[in-house]
């Protein structure tokens, strides 16, 4: 492995993170993704703002754009903790892809197709964990999605105490320092949002049902005196 390599890695997985996946599913029905919702393009916004079968391409595209990237890093000659190089580039450029002016999602399914890429057998279970509580957190929260990304990879690092996952101590250490950045990249964008209100409870001011969700009264014509 050369330098050469590394940047190759680093290179083609950030140009295959920053493809704009749901800005182009969203595009194609007619929705300007980065207008509406959280004002992001991620699978979870897709599925709110389009629909459910967008969504699922979305997902998908998603996590295999993390998976090839790490498929073209091992192909590149890089191995074990080299990989988590060509991991944070993958969700970096989808975090700030080129392609819509260095706007992007959170990168939660990215980093899933990641972890599948690095240990399939030792990430099945971490990932249906997520995925559980995320479906949970659906009806309520704004980004299920992230919530079920980072309790997936508290999951993986009690797995990897007590199990071999095929993946060594600063790998994991490594992948769940990343978990923590996507959480604390989602927390920072909703709390620059204009009239942004915390992760939580974004659902229920969008509902209404929230006290903060108060809805200006226009004032109607006045009778004449």
């Amino acid at each position: 492995m050369t330098l050469a390599d590394l940047v190759l890695a680093a290179g083609v997985a950030f140009f295959l993170g920053s493809i704009p996946t749901a800005w182009m599913v969203a595009r194609s029905r007619g929705v300007r993704i980065f207008s509406v919702g959280t004002r992001q393009a991620g699978a979870t916004n897709v599925y709110r703002e389009v629909g459910r079968s967008a969504a699922l391409v979305v997902g998908i595209v998603d996590a295999v754009k993390g998976g090839l990237a790490i498929l073209v890093a091992m192909w590149a000659g890089l191995e074990g903790s080299w990989l988590l190089l060509p991991a944070v580039a993958a969700i970096m450029g989808h975090w700030n892809s080129p392609m819509t002016r260095f706007r992007g999602g959170d990168g939660v399914i990215t980093a899933v197709g990641v972890m599948i890429a690095i240990s399939p057998s030792g990430t099945i279970v971490p990932i249906v964990v997520g995925m559980i509580i995320a479906l949970a957190l659906k009806p309520r929260f704004a980004h299920p999605s992230a919530w079920g990304g980072i309790t997936g990879f508290i999951t993986l690092n009690i797995l990897a105490a007590v199990t071999d996952t095929g993946m060594s101590t600063a790998t994991v250490a490594g992948m769940t320092l990343i978990a923590a950045s996507i959480l604390l990249h989602s927390y920072a964008y909703h709390r620059r949002m204009p009239g942004a209100v915390p992760i939580q409870v974004i659902d229920e001011v969008l509902d209404g049902d929230h006290p903060d969700a108060q809805i200006p009264q226009t004032p109607g014509p006045q009778a004449p005196a």
